[in-house]
Formats: structure tokens, sequence, C-alpha cells
């Protein structure tokens, strides 16, 4: 007599399990049927009974056998004992069949005691788990970007997987959204998450389908299930096997989807590993909801400290100036030098009478007709106080910006609409309003209350916000003649054009433009391309000073140059070093750091406006001729660097 137990792997659905001897199903082995029906069987003959051609274990002449699972009481199939003797003895019969029933019944009782004590095993091992990781992620719930790598980190760990993403939603805009990416980077030791900024929309792949119905998806072998999208191993070379894709449940919303690629431990993600992630996605929902309460808070309290800024520095137009203006809102023809209608205007002379030439601006492109010019006059004149007394980006550089602007729209022969023109002028009058001197890399180096605020273009971002709180004081409300979603069209403009002058978003829009037109596809008709033309235009208007004729452009350059340096002695008080164009120490390069920015970024700039807008083309000629003028004054103090020390020339 023999005695075989076959133990199975995993507690699966018959249809998913193979035993150590093959699949199972009928017309296979006696051990496949009896899983398959989990029926005890007793057959006498197995030579003459054709249900089971394969019949117990290839390669042994079998006879009679008595094969008998073992179901557990939730009718889970934990193993197979077989009972055979071989040849042509005795067949088994029903004392027998009861005999090895009874048996197995105490083998049963084993194994499922046995397994209860494993169950509470893991489940002291899980709870140990969540005790742990639950401290770490409530102790960093503070840095959202340090909480969610720590749940990418412990849920890789919790299932065994060999790469994590984790997505949060963005109901508003029906995005999903992942700040970080995992290539599987071992850096001394520790796992390395790259930080990224992607974002994708609901109805593509199977993450969106998780995000939208909250339901798991395990899928076994990603590479035959049509949901599975491909790009990113196709792009990458990694091979993706299978996928566990879970939703994290806060307040009866999906606010967040876990994506599990490629189990370790297994041929694919276990029921096990959904329950085990289930229980943890608690931790994480209310840790995502506690950094999120305290993300809004910080948010509020940064807010504060900015407004609280702002307003014991700025104060609204006093109501004697204003009464001045009003009474004579536009200047008289005398006043009006004949530069206001050139590019190459320059407001240094005519300081006291900008408010007025912004009037007259307003006037010649739009008339009055539209416009309360008693808000006008609040309005230019609060513009005009809310500019903070620095050497270069102050009231004066605002009114440049917003008369070049005013120049490119009144010899572009009505190719603007009133709304984009009267955009562009109101964003050029205000595209630096409360600026401080700094640029927005020093905001960020030194963690300031603005770099909090705004995680991009923060200085820009900052002006924009200024601009709409102006719009909205009372008397100030130049726009009011607008529909509610005119006056939010509006606003939408202009915060896109306040935006495009910092000038880090500068180089791939001259970047696509100048494609365009080489490929002779630029049209000015298509939405995209003539928003990327008016961004293009707030840079050019932004970069004016470049273009003035050479006693301006070298005036101008002072004033920028003593404001950099300003900033960098304010990064070396707190023991930065700064850029060289903001180094005092180094002076004798500002001639050919002008001969570079003006080269390098000017040029390119103006030549493709000059393309689109021909009437720019002064602008590029004027460009041209200061970078010589420049490269004049880098070869003379080149010069005179040589004759003061001879043999340090000859070295360089």
């Amino acid at each position: 007599m023999y005695w075989v137990l076959m133990v199975l792997p995993c507690m699966f659905q018959p249809t998913m399990i193979r035993t150590p001897y093959g699949p199972i199903g009928y017309c296979m082995t006696v051990a496949a049927h009896a899983a398959l029906e989990k029926k005890s069987l007793l057959i006498k003959n197995i030579v003459q009974d054709t249900r089971f051609p394969k019949g117990i274990k290839p390669g042994n002449e079998i006879y009679t056998v008595i094969c008998i699972p073992l179901v557990l009481p939730q009718g889970d199939l934990i193993a197979i004992g077989e009972i055979y003797r071989d040849g042509f003895k005795d067949p088994y019969n029903e004392n027998d069949f009861q005999i090895a029933n009874a048996m197995l019944t105490w083998n049963l009782c084993s194994l499922h005691l046995s397994q209860m004590n494993k169950c509470l095993e893991t489940q002291q091992e899980m709870n140990d788990f969540l005790l742990e990781t639950t401290k770490i992620l409530f102790d960093d719930v503070i840095s959202i970007d340090t909480l969610l790598q720590n749940i990418m980190f412990h849920t890789k760990d919790l299932v065994s997987a060999e790469r994590c993403a984790l997505f949060l939603i963005d109901h508003d805009k029906k995005q999903l959204l992942a700040d970080f990416f995992d290539e599987g980077t071992i850096e001394d030791g520790k796992q390395v998450f790259t930080k990224t900024q992607l974002r994708i929309p609901y109805d593509e792949g199977i993450v969106s389908l998780v995000a939208k119905t909250g339901v798991v998806v395990n899928v076994t072998d990603a590479q035959k299930d049509d949901r599975f999208t491909r790009n990113v191993d196709k792009e990458t070379g990694y091979k993706t096997r299978n996928i566990l894709c879970m939703p994290i449940i806060g307040k009866n919303k999906v606010i967040g989807v876990v994506e599990l690629i490629n189990s370790l431990a297994f041929d694919h993600f276990t029921k096990a590993d959904e329950n085990a992630f289930k229980m943890f996605a608690v931790y994480c929902a209310l840790a995502l909801h506690y950094s999120k309460l305290y993300t809004l808070l910080q948010s509020s309290q940064d807010q504060y400290k900015v407004a609280m800024e702002v307003l014991h520095y700025h104060i609204l137009a006093s109501e004697e100036e204003i009464e001045e203006v009003i009474k004579h809102p536009l200047p008289t023809i005398e006043q009006i030098p004949k530069e206001l209608h050139m590019f190459d205007f320059y407001g240094g002379p005519y300081m006291d009478l900008l408010p007025k030439f912004f009037l007259h601006i307003i006037e010649d492109l739009f008339g009055f007709s539209m416009f309360d010019v008693n808000k006008l006059v609040h309005f230019i004149l609060t513009v005009r106080k809310n500019y903070r007394h620095v050497m270069y980006h102050n009231w004066k550089h605002g009114f440049h910006v917003a008369h070049s602007l005013y120049m490119m729209v009144k010899t572009s022969n009505g190719l603007f609409t009133t709304n984009e023109a009267m955009a562009l002028v109101l964003a050029g009058i205000c595209h630096d309003l409360d600026h401080r001197g700094f640029n927005n890399a020093y905001f960020q180096k030194l963690h300031l209350p603005l770099a909090a605020l705004y995680s991009t273009s923060v200085m820009e971002q900052h002006h924009y916000k200024q601009t709409v709180m102006i719009l909205q004081s009372k008397d100030h409300d130049i726009l009011s003649f607008l529909r509610a979603d005119e006056y939010k069209e509006m606003l939408e403009r202009i915060q896109q054009f306040i935006i495009a002058t910092d000038l880090a978003l500068y180089f791939s829009n001259q970047k696509e433009l100048a494609g365009l037109i080489e490929a002779e596809t630029f049209d000015i008709t298509v939405p995209e391309m003539r928003s990327q033309l008016l961004s293009l235009m707030m840079t050019g208007a932004d970069l004016c000073a470049v273009s003035k004729p050479w006693k301006t452009q070298h005036e101008t350059a002072a004033e920028i140059y003593e404001e950099f340096y300003c900033q960098g002695d304010a990064e070396k008080k707190q023991g930065l070093v700064p850029i060289p164009m903001m180094d005092r120490d180094k002076k004798d390069e500002i001639p050919q750091q002008q001969v570079g920015f003006i080269r390098f970024i000017c040029v390119p700039l103006y030549t493709t406006l000059s393309h689109i807008l021909p009437a720019t083309s002064c602008l590029l000629e004027g460009a041209l001729s200061n970078a010589e003028s420049w490269q004049e004054l880098a070869d003379k103090t080149k010069e005179e660097k040589a004759a003061l020390d001879p043999d340090e020339e000859s070295e360089k």
C-alpha cells in the first residue's frame, strides 16, 4: 500500500490550481478529478475506469485507489490524499474507505490548526508592520513628498512588488497626478524615487479604471490584457508581467490609486496581497487626509504673512493725487513727446506724466466710452503706488513694458481683438507689481513665504495676485463693464501674459514658434499658436530695454546691475555664492555678459517676433546695434586689463 498527500500551494479556485502532478480537471488523473469535484473517490479497478486515462502517477501500474480531498469548513481545498495498491492486489472496500476518511479527517484538523496558527502569526506580523509604518507615515505627514515616498516604499515592501506608483486624484480636472516615478533606483542601499510631474486623464489605462470605479484590478498577465498601456514599457525597455492596482479611499471616494508591478513572491499578486493592502490603505488615507489639512493650514499662514507684508508696505493712492489727475486725466498735446508713439520711448524725463501717458494709451486703443474714467485714474495711480522703489523692476519699467505692447498692438494692423489688446496692456503695466528686487531663485533658496505659496514662477504668480487685488478693490474695478464670462476670460489672459514674463518659460516657447516659422506652418488663427505669440510679445516687451538707443540701454543696464548686486550682497550675507551677474566684485564682466545675453536670448526672441510682426523689426535692429556697442566695451575692457597685467593675459 502506498500513501501520498499532495498539499496544494494556495487556496485558489479549482480552475486555477495546478497540483505537483499536473492541472486539475476531468479526463486526467484521479487527484485532478477529486480536486475539481471536492468529493472522495473509491476506485476498485482504475484500469477499467475510463474517467482517469492518466491514472494517478505516470509510470506505475496501479490497480485500486482511494482519493480524498481535504476541504476546510469554508470550502477551501488545501490538499489531496491518495492511497493506492499496485499490481493485482485485493481492491479497497467500503471499510478501507471509511478508515481512510477517518485518518485523513484528523490530518485535516491538524492542517487546519496549523493554518490558523500561521494566520495568527501572519496577522501579528501585519499588525507590527502597520504599527511601525503608521508611525513613520504620521511622523512625516508635514511633507507631502516624504509621505508619498513612504507610502510607496512600504507598499512595495508589504506585497513584495518590484515597482510601485502612487497617483493622487485631481477631481476638479479629472486627472491623476503622480509626483514620483519608481525606476528601481538604489542609492546607498536605499530605494530612490524620481521626482516627476505626470498627469494622466481619467479615461486612460488600468489606473484610471480603478480611480473611477474604486474596484481592485489584479492582472495576472499584463501583456495579454487589453487594458494595459504599453507605452512606458516600450520607452524604458522594462517588461511588466503582472499588475495589482488598488484604490485608496477616504471620505467615501477614491483619493488615490496605488499601482504595484511584478510580484517578487509569486508569478502574480495574490488575494492575500489584496487583503494586506486594503488594511494598509486605511492608514494611507488617514495620513493623506491629515497631510492635506496641514498643507491647507500652512498655505493659509503663508498667504497671511505675504498679505501682511503687502499691507504694511502698500497703501492706496491718496485722494489728493487722484483728484488732481481726474481734473485733467489726459496729457495735453504739448506734453506728449513724439517718441511716445515710437518703440524708442524712454520714460525717465516724464515720470510725473506717466500715469496720464497710460490713460492716453487706453484712450488711443479703446476709447473711454466703455470705461469709468474715475476708476481708471484710481487704478493707474494705485498701480504706480504698488511698485516698490527698487533700481530696475519699478514703475518706470512697468510703464515701458505696457508702452512696448501698446506699440506692438498699434502697428499690427488690427491683428488682435480688443480683449487681447486690453489684456496685453493691463498685464504689461501690472506685470512686476510689488517686485522686491530679487529673482525667483532667491526666494526658493532661502525658503521664504512667497516660495512656499507658489511652487513655480514665484514672483510672476505674486504679481498676478497683486493685479487681481487692485482690480477687485473699491473704485478700481475698471473691467466692470464686462460680462461674468468675459471678465473670467480677461483675468485668465492677464494671468497667462504675466506668467509668460518668467524667462524660464520663454525658451521652449521661442523654440517652438521658430520651428513653426521655419517649417512655414505657423498659423495665427490656430488658438495654441496665437497664444504662443501673445506670450512671446510679453517677453519681447519685458526685455525691450535692450533695443532702446544706446544711451538709454547703457543707463538701464546700470540700473539692472545695481539691483542684481543688491541681491548678490544679500546672498553673500546668507552664506551663498551669487552667480557672476550678481557679484559686484565682477563688474568688469558686464560688457561681455550683456553681449551674451543679447545674442543668445534677445536676438532669437526679436528675430522670431519680427517674422510674425514685421513692425517689431526695429527691436531686433536695436538689440543688434547695442550688442555691437557692448562688444566694443568688452574689447576695450580686455585691452585695459592686458595693459595693467600683461603676464596674466598672456597666460590666458
